[in-house]
C-alpha cells in the first residue's frame, strides 16, 4: 500500500479530510482525547481560498510544522474491487496502473495508484480480491502544496474508507463477526463490511434518503442491507453480521434507525463519538459528522504502523 500506511504512534495525531469545497482538521491524543475538530465549507471550489484558510487555521490551532495525515474526500478519487494478481503486496500499484484503462474518469498518464488486498475468503478461502485507489496525480501535487504553503508536514495520504476502519475498529463491540457500516454522504448512502479491521466490501447505495419507515428510500435501504447481509454469508463465506452502525449524519433519522432494529433483529447503533473519545466541549451529532473522516484519520491502528516514506508522497513532491 502506498498512501495508505501510517507513520508510528505518537501521542497526539493530527489529520485533515479535504474535499472538493471543504476540509475539515482535527487532532487525538493518544486514540481517547479529541485536542481539537474544526470544520469549514466553502461556496465554490476556490484552492487560494481553501489554502488561506487553511494557513489561518493552522496558526490558529498551533500546530505549524507539525505532521499530518491527509485524507481524500471520496469525490477526490476512485476506488474500484478488482480480481488480485499472484504479486507481492508491495508491487501490485504499479501493476494495475494500465489495467484501469476505460474504468476509471482520469487520463491514465496522470494517476496516482494504490492497492490494498482483501484477505483470502470465499469457499474454502481461495477468493483473491484487491482493492485499487486511483486520484489524478495532478491534484495530489497540489493537494500536497497547498499544505505543505500552510506549514504542515504531509506524512501519508488516505481514503474515507480506511479512516472510517480506524473508528470502527475503536468502537465495534462484536469483534468476533463482520460489522455493517452505514455512512451518510452527500451523495447518498455507502455502505461498508468491516472484519477483523479489514475493508471487505463498499457500495454506494442508489437508494432515496429517508428518515422514517413511511419514506420510500426506508425499504430500499432495508432491502440492500439484506442483501449485503446475504453476500457476507454466501460469497465472502464470512460469520453473521450482528452488528450495523450508522454515522453521526443519522441523528435525524431515528425513526428510521428504529424501523430497521425491528426488521433485522439486529444490534442497530446511532455512533455518537462521545461515547467514545473525550471531547471538551463535547461534540454535537451534526459536528461529529462534519468531521468523521478527518477524526478517524488521526486515530492510529498499530497494525498499520509504517515508519519509512510514503512512495506517493514523494511522486506528488516531484
Amino acid at each position: 500500500m502506498l498512501w495508505l500506511k501510517y507513520h508510528a504512534k505518537e501521542s497526539q495525531s493530527i489529520a485533515c479530510c479535504l474535499g472538493e469545497k471543504s476540509y475539515s482538521i482535527a487532532a487525538v491524543k493518544d486514540n481517547k482525547k479529541i485536542l481539537f475538530a474544526n470544520h469549514r465549507e466553502f461556496p465554490n471550489k476556490l484552492p487560494g481560498e481553501i489554502t488561506q484558510c487553511l494557513v489561518e487555521d493552522v496558526k490558529r490551532l498551533q500546530v505549524v510544522g507539525e505532521p499530518c495525515r491527509i485524507i481524500l474526500a471520496q469525490e477526490l478519487y476512485q476506488l474500484l474491487l478488482m480480481d488480485a494478481l499472484d504479486l507481492p503486496e508491495e508491487e501490485l500499484a504499479k501493476a494495475f496502473r494500465w489495467r484501469l484503462k476505460g474504468l476509471v474518469d482520469y487520463p491514465l498518464n496522470d494517476i496516482a495508484v494504490d492497492a490494498f488486498p482483501i484477505p483470502l475468503h470465499g469457499m474454502v478461502g481461495q477468493r483473491k480480491k484487491v482493492f485499487v485507489a486511483v486520484t489524478p496525480l495532478s491534484g495530489l501535487k497540489a493537494i500536497v502544496s497547498m499544505f505543505e504553503t500552510a506549514y504542515l508536514e504531509v506524512s501519508s495520504i488516505g481514503i474515507a474508507e480506511l479512516a472510517l476502519r480506524n473508528l470502527v475498529a475503536l468502537i465495534a463491540t462484536k469483534p468476533d463477526t463482520p460489522v455493517i457500516v452505514i455512512s451518510l454522504e452527500e451523495g447518498g448512502y455507502q455502505l461498508q463490511i468491516l472484519y477483523d479491521n479489514h475493508l471487505y466490501l463498499v457500495r454506494e447505495l442508489t437508494v432515496s434518503k429517508a428518515k422514517n419507515e413511511q419514506d420510500p428510500g426506508a425499504q430500499e435501504l432495508l432491502l440492500e442491507i439484506q442483501r449485503s447481509m446475504d453476500y457476507c454469508l454466501s460469497e465472502l463465506k464470512l460469520p453473521e453480521p450482528k452488528q450495523i452502525l450508522f454515522t453521526p449524519g443519522f441523528y435525524e433519522s431515528k425513526p428510521l434507525l428504529q424501523f430497521l432494529q425491528q426488521e433485522l433483529s439486529k444490534e442497530i447503533r446511532l455512533l455518537n463519538l462521545n461515547d467514545y473519545l473525550e471531547a471538551e466541549p463535547s461534540l454535537g451529532f451534526k459536528e461529529q459528522q462534519a468531521c468523521f473522516y478527518s477524526l478517524g484519520g488521526a486515530m492510529t491502528l498499530n497494525q498499520v504502523e509504517q515508519q519509512e516514506p510514503e512512495p506517493v508522497i514523494n511522486e506528488a513532491r516531484n
